[in-house]
């Protein structure tokens, strides 16, 4: 492994298994020095981890062999640091929704359900939603993360 100043690297993992990868990855870090001076694990990155480290990143390394680590991002210099600042403060999910949209409760006791958005209540993360198979028009607030949204603005 050749000596270079940090640079951030995209290791492919398994999907839904990037925080083990990452979690793994840094515990043999430590005990073995391998090098890695911090690791990212962003939830809208799927399949892919973060990792900044002051040696190009070699997976043939034993050091490295991490269960569910596919491979390294294929790059001439790796990632620049402004590339990955974006993925350090993600946009919050009810920033994305909108009243009328038309959306379906992925968590709860009406999962599966669809609805349309009412009200939105940015300062606590709440959705005001009507189901729409329901017989009656009944209010339901949930938090934004338990919806998925399926069309925006319907009408």
């Amino acid at each position: 492994m050749e000596n270079t100043e940090n640079t951030i690297y995209a290791l492919k993992t398994s999907a839904g298994q990037e925080k083990n990868v990452a979690r793994l990855l840094a515990r043999k870090a430590h005990l073995d020095g391998v090098g890695i001076s911090s690791i990212l694990a962003p939830e809208s990155l799927k399949g892919y981890i973060l990792v900044e480290s002051s040696t190009k990143i070699d997976l043939r390394n034993p050091n490295l062999k991490v269960q569910h680590l596919r491979g390294v991002v294929e790059g001439k210099h790796g990632i620049t640091f402004e590339e990955a600042k974006r993925f350090l403060k993600p946009e919050p999910i009810i920033s994305s929704i909108k009243e009328r949209s038309i959306v379906e409760l992925i968590s709860g006791p009406f999962k599966g359900e669809k609805a349309k958005v009412v009200r939105i209540d940015e300062s606590r993360e709440e959705v005001v939603l009507e189901l729409i198979e329901a017989a009656v028009p009944i209010p339901v607030t949930v938090k934004a993360d338990q919806i998925r949204i399926i069309q925006k603005e319907a009408d």
